[in-house]
């Protein structure tokens, strides 16, 4: 089975891959290819859509330079009309970073984020999205799919243009 898994993840293009929250299959996650510029080399966005709501995130991944930081920076929809990136500096982020962790079929952790282009991780957590996203104050309780803070790690659940 972990063979086949890493097969399926080492031919999956990122911009192909399509992800479930674990433990909470009604949130998905896939990776958009986008002109983002030279300020966010991956030139990809990463869409979080959560299925009760019908609500999509959209992130920008990022590595952190010298500080070795990866994350994604929360971007205003990149499927509107006019969508420009934030500025690495500030800009619209509505709701802020978060730390983007990614590995292989095995749980290698991997050293960047993804790139446009690249294989797809088979797995990636982004830490305190739960926090972020349907805690006090911020979106919407119908997202929330109980325990937020164990609900952060996707998992590679289907490769191709449709899937």
């Amino acid at each position: 089975m972990i063979a086949a898994a890493a097969a399926a993840a080492l031919a999956c293009p990122v911009e192909q891959a399509r992800y479930a929250l674990r433990g909470a299959p009604q949130v998905t996650a896939r990776f958009r290819k986008v002109d983002s510029g030279p300020e966010w080399p991956s030139n990809l966005a990463l869409a979080t859509t959560f299925a009760a709501s019908g609500h999509t995130y959209w992130w920008l991944p990022w590595n952190g330079g010298s500080s070795g930081r990866l994350a994604v920076a929360s971007t205003t929809d990149v499927a509107a009309r006019g969508w420009r990136p934030p500025s690495p500096d500030g800009g619209t982020r509505p709701h802020g970073d978060l730390d983007y962790l990614g590995a292989d079929v095995t749980y290698k952790i991997l050293g960047s984020v993804p790139m446009a282009g690249n294989p797809a991780p088979a797995h990636f957590m982004l830490a305190g999205l739960g926090r972020r996203l349907y805690g006090p104050g911020f979106g919407d309780p119908k997202d929330e799919p109980g325990a937020p803070d164990t609900k952060q790690f996707f998992d590679l659940d289907g490769c191709g243009a449709n899937a």
